[in-house]
C-alpha cells in the first residue's frame, strides 16, 4: 500500500510539475510574444525576397487520359495491378527516358530554341484516369514544346511497351503450344504401344468377372469358417441337434419332394442316425419301465426283460456315438481342408485382379493425360489463332493527349510552399529564441520553483488580482475573500511561529527590487493586524518613494522624516485611520541620505518608545538593492519580511539580496509570495470557494502579548494555515 501511495505521489507530482512548467512557457509567449512574430515576419520577408530574386519562369499546361487494361479475346488480358498504376505511369512520365527522348525531340523538331531546365509536374484527377501534367521552364516556347515532346514520347514508350508485352505474349504462346504436341505426341505413343500390348476390353471384363468370382470365394470361406467354429465349440448332441434343425428347415423351404440331404452334417441312414434312434429307443423302454414299475415288483420278469434291452441300447448308444465323433472329425477335417483351398484361391485371385485394376489404372492414367493435352493443345490453337496483334499495339483510345501544351504563361512557382517554409523557420526561430531566453531567465513563476532556488521559509502566498491599476486596501467585509484570506495566512504565521524566547513585534518588509507589491503587502498586513485587535503602528519607511500617504488619504507632509531628523516629537505626526487599531506614521519629506538618519542612536531610542505603546509596528522600508536604508534599519528590528513578486524579479537579485540582509545580521524568518497565479495545479485548494463566505463584523483575535526584541529560530510554515483552510 504505501509503494502505491508513493507511486501515486511521485505521478501526481511529475503531472503538476508538467502543467506548472507549460505554464511557464505560456507565460512567456504572452509576455514576449512580439519575439515569434518578429522572427516569422523575418522568416517571410527572406522568403519573400529570395523568391523575387529568382529569374521569371514560365509555365505551360497539358492532359492526358492513360486507362489501366487492355482486353484480348478468348480471355488474353493485358492488365497493370490498379493499385500502382496510375502512380506507375507518373513515374515513367518523369522518369529519365521520357526525359532524354523529349528532349532529342525537341533539339530535332526545334533546333533554333535553346535548351533551358524544364521541371515537370504531373497530377491526376481525383476519381479519373486523367493526367494533368505542368511544366515550368525559364523560356516559354521551349517549356510548350517540351511538354508537348514529353506527352509524345511517353505515348512512344507505352506503344513500346505494348509492342514487347505483345510479342512476349505470342512467343510464350508458341512456344508452350510446340511442348503440348511434343508432350500429346509422346503420350499418345504410350497409349497405342500400352494397347498392344493389353486388351482393354478383355481387361475390363476380366477385372469384372475376378472381383465377383473374389466375392463368392470370401462369401464360401466365411461359411465355411463358421461351420468349422461350431463343431469345435459344440458337443456332440448339441451339433446333432443343430443339424437336425438345420435340415428341418431345408425340408420345410424346399418341401418333401425337393429335400435332400446335401451339406447336411448327416442323413437318415449312418451312425448319427443309429445313435439317435438308439437314444429315442432307450427313452422309451425307460418310460416303459417307469409305467410298468407302478404295478410289477422289480423282479419281474417284464422288469428284467426291459432291464436287459435297455443295457443293450445303451451299448448300441455307445457304438454309434464312437462312430459319430469320428465321422464328426472327419467332417471337421475336411472344412479345414477346404478352407485352406479357398484361402489360396483367394490370394491367388486377388493378385490377378490387382493386376488387372493396375493395368486398367495405368491405361485411364495415359488416357487421361492424352485427353488433357488434347484440350490444351485445342486451347493454345485458339488463342494463337485469335490474337490480333493491332489490337494489342493500337492502344490510342486507351492512351492518348487529352490537350496539347497550353500557352505559356509566367509564374512564380512554389510560392506558397516557400512562404509555408519562411513562416516554419521564422516560427521555430521564435520559439528556439524564448526557450533560450526561459533557460536564461532565472524568474520564479510558482512555488515550486521558488523551493528549487532557495530553502528559506515562505510566511504566505498573495495571489495577484485582476485590477488595473493600484490594488485596493482590505476592507472589514472585503469580498476579495481569497485575498484577504492569504493576510490572514501570513498574519496566523507571524502570530503562531515556534520561538524560544519573546515574541517579535517590530516587522521590517522590504523586497530587491522596486514594483514588488511591499507597499501593499505592508499596508494590508498592517490593517490585517488590527482587524485582529492588535493596536499596529504601520510607518512609511520608504523616505525616497513612500506611498503610503497616498494609500490611506493622509493630508499631513510631516512624518517619519521630520521624526528622524528630531524635528517633531513621533507621536505628533502619527496619523489615526479609518481602522480602529490602526496608526500610520507617514513618510514626510524626502531625504536624500536617509541612512545617515537611521543609523544614529537617536532613531533606537524612539522606536523602544514605539514599542512600548503599540503591539506590533511593521516598517514599510525601499528595495535593498535600490538603496541602503533597508540594509541600515533592518539589524535594529525584530524581524524582516522580505517580499518577492513571482514572475518579476530575478532569482539572482533575490539571492544577492538576502546576502545582503543576512550580513548585516538580520533576523528574516520568511519570504512572502506575491501576485501568486492560483491557476496553477499546486494552488488546487483555491478552487474552494464554499469556504470563502462573506464575512461579517470581524472578531478581534487576542494579541500576543508584546515581546522584547529576539532572534527565531529556523521555521517550517506551511502554505496554508489554520486561520485560512
Amino acid at each position: 500500500m504505501r509503494n502505491t501511495a508513493n507511486s501515486k505521489h511521485i505521478s501526481t507530482s511529475w503531472s503538476a510539475a508538467l502543467i506548472t512548467r507549460l505554464h511557464r512557457y505560456k507565460s512567456l509567449l504572452l509576455r514576449r510574444w512580439w519575439i515569434p512574430v518578429l522572427t516569422i515576419c523575418l522568416g517571410l520577408f527572406v522568403e519573400a525576397f529570395l523568391i523575387y530574386q529568382r529569374p521569371p519562369e514560365y509555365m505551360s499546361a497539358g492532359k492526358m487520359i492513360v486507362a489501366g487494361s487492355m482486353k484480348i479475346p478468348q480471355g488474353a488480358i493485358y492488365s497493370e495491378e490498379m493499385a500502382n498504376f496510375y502512380g506507375t505511369q507518373v513515374q515513367l512520365m518523369q522518369s529519365n527516358e521520357v526525359k532524354h527522348s523529349a528532349e532529342a525531340l525537341v533539339r530535332s523538331s526545334h533546333p533554333e530554341l535553346q535548351p533551358v531546365p524544364v521541371e515537370i509536374l504531373v497530377l491526376q484527377r481525383a476519381r479519373t484516369s486523367i493526367f494533368e501534367l505542368t511544366a515550368v521552364g525559364s523560356a516559354p516556347d521551349y517549356t510548350q514544346a517540351y511538354l508537348n515532346a514529353t506527352m509524345q514520347k511517353y505515348l512512344d514508350f507505352k506503344r513500346g511497351m505494348r509492342e514487347e508485352r505483345g510479342h512476349e505474349v505470342t512467343t510464350g504462346i508458341t512456344e508452350q503450344l510446340i511442348q503440348v504436341e511434343k508432350d500429346l505426341r509422346n503420350s499418345e505413343d504410350e497409349l497405342i504401344e500400352f494397347q498392344k500390348q493389353n486388351n482393354i476390353g478383355f481387361i475390363q471384363e476380366e477385372g469384372n468377372s475376378a472381383a465377383a468370382y473374389l466375392v463368392r470365394l470370401n462369401q464360401q470361406y466365411a461359411q465355411l469358417k463358421t461351420e468349422y467354429d461350431l463343431l469345435n465349440l459344440l458337443d456332440l448332441d448339441q451339433n446333432l441337434d443343430r443339424a437336425q434343425s438345420k435340415m428341418d428347415a431345408a425340408q420345410a423351404s424346399q418341401g418333401p419332394a425337393g429335400s435332400d440331404n446335401q451339406g447336411l452334417p448327416f442323413s437318415d441312414v449312418g451312425p448319427e442316425a443309429d445313435y439317435l434312434k438308439a437314444k429315442q429307443q432307450v427313452q422309451l423302454l425307460k418310460a416303459e419301465k417307469e409305467t410298468l414299475a407302478k404295478d410289477l415288483r422289480p423282479q419281474h420278469p417284464k422288469i428284467l426283460k426291459l432291464n436287459d434291452k435297455i443295457v443293450e441300447q445303451e451299448k448300441l448308444i455307445d457304438l454309434f456315438r464312437a462312430d459319430t465323433l469320428e465321422r464328426l472329425k472327419t467332417r471337421r477335417e475336411s472344412i479345414g481342408k477346404q478352407m485352406e483351398n479357398l484361402q489360396t484361391n483367394v490370394k491367388e485371385w486377388e493378385a490377378k485382379a490387382l493386376d488387372l485394376s493396375q493395368r486398367l489404372a495405368q491405361f485411364n492414367r495415359i488416357k487421361g493425360k492424352v485427353d488433357r493435352l488434347k484440350t490444351l493443345y485445342d486451347r493454345l490453337t485458339g488463342n494463337l489463332k485469335d490474337i490480333d496483334v493491332s489490337q494489342v499495339v493500337g492502344g490510342e483510345d486507351q492512351v492518348s493527349i487529352m490537350e496539347m501544351a497550353s500557352v505559356p504563361i509566367s509564374v512564380r512557382p512554389g510560392l506558397v510552399k516557400s512562404l509555408l517554409i519562411g513562416f516554419g523557420i521564422g516560427a521555430l526561430a521564435g520559439l528556439a529564441i524564448l526557450l533560450l531566453l526561459d533557460r536564461i531567465d532565472d524568474r520564479m513563476a510558482s512555488f515550486s520553483e521558488f523551493q528549487h532556488h532557495f530553502s528559506e521559509n515562505v510566511l504566505g502566498q498573495i495571489p495577484k488580482e485582476k485590477t488595473k491599476g493600484k490594488v485596493d486596501l482590505l476592507q472589514p467585509d472585503d469580498a476579495r475573500h481569497v485575498f484577504a484570506e492569504s493576510y490572514r495566512n501570513i498574519r496566523s504565521s507571524i502570530f503562531f511561529m515556534p520561538y524560544d524566547g519573546p515574541r517579535p513585534k517590530s516587522f521590517l518588509i522590504t523586497s530587491a527590487v522596486p514594483n514588488e507589491g511591499k507597499s501593499t503587502v505592508s499596508a494590508n498586513l498592517a490593517i490585517t493586524m488590527a482587524l485582529s485587535g492588535a493596536k499596529t503602528l504601520l510607518i512609511d519607511g520608504d523616505l525616497r518613494r513612500g506611498a503610503l500617504r497616498e494609500a490611506f488619504g493622509i493630508n499631513s507632509k510631516i512624518g517619519f522624516s521630520e521624526v528622524l531628523k528630531q524635528e517633531v516629537n513621533w507621536r505628533e505626526v502619527v496619523v489615526p485611520t479609518a481602522y480602529p487599531a490602526l496608526f500610520v506614521l507617514p513618510r514626510g519629506k524626502t531625504l536624500s541620505q536617509p541612512s545617515e538618519h537611521l543609523l544614529r542612536e537617536s532613531t533606537d531610542a524612539i522606536l523602544r518608545e514605539m514599542y512600548e505603546f503599540y503591539d506590533y509596528i511593521i516598517i514599510d522600508s525601499s528595495p535593498v538593492l535600490a538603496a541602503d536604508d533597508s540594509t541600515s534599519l533592518a539589524p535594529k528590528i525584530d524581524a524582516t519580511l522580505f517580499v518577492m513578486r513571482l514572475g518579476y524579479t530575478s532569482a539572482r537579485l533575490i539571492k544577492k539580496s538576502l546576502e545582503l540582509l543576512y550580513n548585516r545580521q538580520v533576523n528574516v524568518p520568511g519570504v512572502i509570495l506575491n501576485f501568486v497565479d492560483t491557476s496553477l495545479p499546486e494552488y488546487y485548494y483555491y478552487q474552494y470557494s464554499e469556504y470563502y463566505t462573506t464575512p461579517n463584523v470581524p472578531e478581534a483575535e487576542p494579541a500576543p502579548p508584546p515581546a522584547r526584541r529576539s532572534r527565531p529560530k529556523a521555521i517550517e510554515t506551511p502554505i496554508g494555515s489554520p486561520d485560512s483552510q
